[in-house]
């Protein structure tokens, strides 16, 4: 019989911590996404998980890339601070990345 395949398992976002970290409050962020509190409440709580177009209007609100949501606010990524830099930047911080895999 052949293995069963099982569902992904939801990746967590970091919903109530990018919000907090904004200083805004779910009401506030209701009113920048056109719907009730309730709503972002329960994405936060993980009652229902937003879809990918609610989750790019949240990292719209948070001024943050979406893959952002996928982690603390407090935790540094090389993404979030390559973000903007100069391709010249980005290509050094790539060679040193790589040199340290090795």
């Amino acid at each position: 019989m052949p293995a069963r395949i099982k569902p992904r398992k939801v990746p967590r976002l970091y919903l109530a911590e990018w919000r907090e970290a904004r200083g805004l409050t779910q009401q506030e962020v209701a009113d920048a996404l056109e719907t009730s509190d309730v709503t972002i409440s329960r994405w936060e709580t993980r009652a229902r998980h937003p879809n990918l177009n609610a989750q790019a209007a949240l990292a719209e609100v948070y001024d943050i890339d979406v893959m952002d949501l996928r982690r603390h606010p407090s935790v540094e990524s090389a993404d979030a601070l390559l973000r903007g830099q100069r391709p010249e930047v980005v290509a050094q911080a790539l060679k040193l990345i790589k040199a340290l895999r090795e």
